[in-house]
Formats: C-alpha cells, structure tokens, sequence
C-alpha cells in the first residue's frame, strides 16, 4: 500500500515578501563584496606600477642585464593594466547591481 506525499502548504504573501526582502539584501552584500574586490584589484594595480618603477630604476643605475629588468617592468605595467580594466569592470557592475536595487 502506497500513500501519498502530504502537499506542500500554500505559500503566504508575507512568505513571498519576507523572500524578496532577503533577496534584495543578498544582492546589495553582493555589489558591496564587488566594490571591496574593485578596490583590491586597483591596490594590486599600483602595486604593479611601483615595481615596474622600481625595476625601471634599477635598470637604469647600470645594473648588470638591465634587459631583464625592463622586461620584468613592461610585464609588471600589463598586469597594471589588466588589473584597471578589470576593477573598472567589477565597480560598473557592482554600482550598475547597487542602483538596479534603489
């Protein structure tokens, strides 16, 4: 003998509300983690910049195989650049998420 499955109680208005509310505020946390993230990107960016200066000077005091160093400095300034285009990315988004909420 078989029995069947007791339904599911029928989902309240206040339920819904309660859900939507917890849904909004998961996806503000969401966009704030996302600017936090942006700000790291663009601090490992600067980072990126400081040593390729670095490297550049160094080079330049007549360090013996100063091409190394201003190969290390070129690859350090890309990923400089990479990490501003992908901060840029990540805060448009971010703020884009925060005023979809608003």
């Amino acid at each position: 003998m078989t029995t069947e499955p007791e339904p599911d109680p029928p989902v309240t208005e206040v339920a819904v509300v309660e859900a939507q509310r917890r849904a909004r505020e998961a996806r503000e946390q969401a966009a704030h983690a996302g600017l936090s993230a942006a700000k790291s990107i663009e601090r490992s960016a600067r980072r990126h910049e400081e040593v390729a200066e670095l490297q550049e000077q160094t080079a330049a005091k007549g360090i013996p195989a100063p091409e190394v160093n201003h190969a290390s400095a070129a690859r350090h300034r890309n990923a400089a650049q990479d990490d501003y285009t992908l901060a840029r990315k990540k805060r448009a988004e971010s703020e884009a998420d925060l005023s979809a909420d608003q």
